[in-house]
């Protein structure tokens, strides 16, 4: 076959790698694809540890187990049984009821187990499907917490530990629950692991994430009356969606601690398999809405086989969107004339906020505004984003504020509208919108994630038309931040948190607002349906492409972890058990093919401003791990980059690294050889003599110092 047919015969994403990016970084995605068949038996191998020791708890309250069961294969039922059975933590009881199966084998097995300690059966005399089903195990139920369990899925031994462990932290929790991965219907294999956020309201009026484990304080399961007859297929779903009306009290467990069974007629499997379900959840939601009194209404995805909520305006109020600028004119007229020509939403009014154009510009900011009905405030000063944002509030007239980039275009005439029905939401802290490259389907923005190496872009120049992790680019998820580029704020929670920081000129100024308002108990949330264009870094240019640049960006870092020091390295929208340093929300693996053995040398290396790296993650752990990004400044382009360990007496060890695909440092420094300038260096500890090493980064013959280890 030819190098054309064979081409041909090519995944056309692959293909688009290689035209856009070359043979290297095709190669690389290649191997990166190939190498994920395993991953998650190697997440498993690295991260599932013994269980604890569960004679330590404190607070040990009953936890009734409630099994509805019907028509079961019997061994998916005995390994159901088994897993509660086993579990270390031993104060429990187990509540099944068979929903009158007509397979006799089921109810043969039930009655092996009628006499055995803990557990509780009751044989239904008629089918009243799982709703009647569970409410009646809730009834037989002693226990102070109920946690649900499918006939046919199974929990980790260490399930129910995990939760009462929670509960001795904080015994106040209403509702917990657990990660969770999907089980073969042999029972052999694992597969497709869900990491979810904390709780996240909006997030769950997207989807049904909670899932299992789920375990709820009896006595508001009382209060609520059980699950709800005749919303079978989204009855859990309901359950959540009025405990959450109920209580804020609500814990998440970052560990798998529930195998849900893969069959062919379930919904582990597919959704298609019970139609049902979608005509249920609709009901759920729609009822949500109507007993919380919010305008709104559902939207139906066919793609994703999931409902929208699109929360309406209430009433007529005010948005003022303001847009800092200078001397950006035909890129601001862009930004101006797009909202006059599509926005529906009349009620708004356009500040513009000059912090110094030339005079030729002043005057033809100060003709656009006159011709487009917006307010010019014009007042030279060093560029402060944040100042120049909160100089617009303060001459602004509305009850809420949009402040968006000069170099943003919009679309849909709905989009003013639907970012405004969400921000009128009382839980509501900042609204963000989903931002396209213009010429493209890439994302810009979708939310913003506080990894271990700072905040950053989730899914940063993934394609639209793909479906992002559990459809986050699809529908609206609640994240940590949203970018300042297009940012919608009730006045009056703008002011509560004292506006943006000044501090802050250039950068993360939008995160450190985005952090107060989460400290203050709201939640922020992105509109994937409001879709905009952003011209990004039109205005200033890169931030990595000086060192200058550089510094200041990691000095504001350092400031806004200061301000906010309980977000350094953790996110509660994210999970931390995905990958700590990337966008694309993958498991954070350690493929120990990519677990160096330390090698004595004799290399020597000195300081060179050629140089030019960055160490974001430096953990000094079991293994060793430490990612970046470095290149030579002088040729623009990728080394091979090494550590190099050094001990008291100056023995010294090479340690090799892998290279790394770094879309972003290639785009900022737009050389498409440094798609390759990211590294990651792992090694075993244990492979060195006892003591404390320094640890340099060398490129070639050029070298930097960047921290110690100590091997014990």
């Amino acid at each position: 076959m030819g190098q054309k047919n064979r081409l041909l015969s090519l995944p056309a994403k692959m293909v688009r790698c290689l035209g856009r990016e070359g043979w290297n970084v095709f190669f690389y995605k290649l191997h990166q694809k190939l190498a994920r068949t395993n991953e998650y038996d190697l997440w498993l191998a690295q991260n599932e540890k013994e269980p604890q020791d569960p004679s330590k708890l404190v607070y040990r309250p009953l936890i009734s187990v409630v099994v509805p069961v019907y028509n079961v294969d019997t061994g998916m039922l005995r390994a159901c049984i088994d897993s509660v059975k086993n579990q270390i933590y031993d104060n429990w009881e187990l509540c099944l009821v068979d929903d009158c199966s007509t397979d006799e084998a089921v109810r043969e097995t039930l009655r092996s187990y009628e006499n055995q300690e803990k557990i509780k059966i009751r044989y239904r005399e008629e089918n009243g499907h799982i709703s009647r089903a569970t409410n009646d195990g809730i009834a037989m139920a002693d226990g102070e917490f109920i946690a649900l369990l499918d006939c046919d899925d199974v929990y980790s031994v260490d399930a129910l530990y995990e939760v009462v462990k929670l509960l001795n932290e904080d015994a106040g929790y209403d509702f917990i629950y657990s990660d969770e991965d999907k089980l073969s219907e042999d029972g052999t294999k694992r597969r497709n692991p869900f990491f979810k956020p904390d709780w996240s309201p909006d997030t769950f009026m997207s989807l049904m994430y909670t899932c299992h484990l789920s375990v709820y304080r009896k006595t508001l399961l009382e209060e609520l009356g059980g699950l709800r007859v005749g919303l079978e297929g989204s009855q859990d779903y309901d359950l959540v969606l009025r405990v959450m009306e109920k209580t804020k009290r609500i814990g998440h467990i970052p560990k798998i601690l529930y195998h849900w069974r893969e069959r062919e007629e379930s919904t582990a499997n597919a959704i298609s398999a019970k139609p049902y379900i979608i005509e249920a959840t609709r009901k759920a939601k729609h009822d949500a809405l109507e007993r919380r009194g919010a305008k709104g209404h559902l939207e139906y995805l066919p793609d994703i086989a999931m409902f929208r909520v699109v929360y309406e305006v209430t009433g007529n109020p005010k948005v003022s969107i303001i847009i800092p600028s200078k001397d950006n004119y035909d890129i601001l007229r862009q930004c101006v004339t797009s909202i006059r020509e599509v926005t529906r939403y009349q009620n708004y009014e356009i500040v513009i906020v000059d912090n110094g154009s030339n005079e030729e510009n002043h005057a033809r900011y100060a003709k656009l505004c006159a011709d487009m009905d917006c307010k010019y405030h014009y007042e030279p000063m060093e560029f402060n984003f944040s100042q120049m944002c909160n100089i617009g509030a303060r001459v602004a007239e509305g009850e809420y504020y949009l402040f968006l980039n000069d170099d943003i275009k919009v679309e849909g005439e709905e989009w003013l509208e639907r970012m405004l029905g969400h921000a009128q939401q009382p839980h509501t802290g900042a609204v963000g919108s989903k931002l396209i490259y213009p010429g493209t389907n890439q994302i810009q923005h979708v939310g913003v994630v506080s990894f271990a190496v700072g905040p950053g872009h989730a899914f940063l120049r993934f394609d639209d038309d793909r479906n992002c992790y559990w459809g986050r680019n699809k529908l609206e998820y609640n994240y940590s931040a949203v970018t300042g580029a297009c940012l919608m704020i009730a006045r009056s929670k703008f002011e509560e948190v004292g506006g943006f920081c000044e501090d802050l000129p250039v950068a993360y100024n939008d995160v450190d607002l985005c952090f107060q308002l989460l400290e203050k108990g709201y939640y922020n949330v992105v509109r994937t349906d409001v879709r905009l264009y952003h011209y990004e870094s039109i205005s200033r240019g890169y931030d990595a492409v000086s060192p200058e640049k550089v510094a200041r960006q990691q000095r504001e870092m350092k400031k806004l972890y200061d301000r906010h020091p309980q977000y350094r390295g953790y996110d509660p929208c994210y999970n931390p058990n995905l990958v700590r340093n990337r966008d694309d929300f993958t498991l954070n693996v350690l493929h120990a093919k990519d677990i160096a053995a330390p090698e004595p040398t004799t290399e020597t290396w000195s300081a060179d401003k050629r140089l030019r790296y960055k160490v974001e993650d430096f953990l000094d752990e079991e293994p060793v791990k430490i990612v970046g990004w470095a290149f030579d400044e002088e040729t623009k382009d990728f080394k091979d980059v090494h550590v190099v360990v050094k001990d008291t007496n100056g023995i010294c060890y090479k340690v090799a690294a892998g290279h790394a695909y770094r879309p972003d440092i290639r785009d900022a420094y737009r050389k498409k050889r440094l798609a390759f300038a990211g590294f990651e260096v792992v090694f075993l500890k244990q492979s060195l003599p006892k003591g404390t090493y320094s640890v340099a980064l060398v490129c070639q013959n050029a070298g930097e110092d960047i921290g110690t280890i100590t091997v014990e």
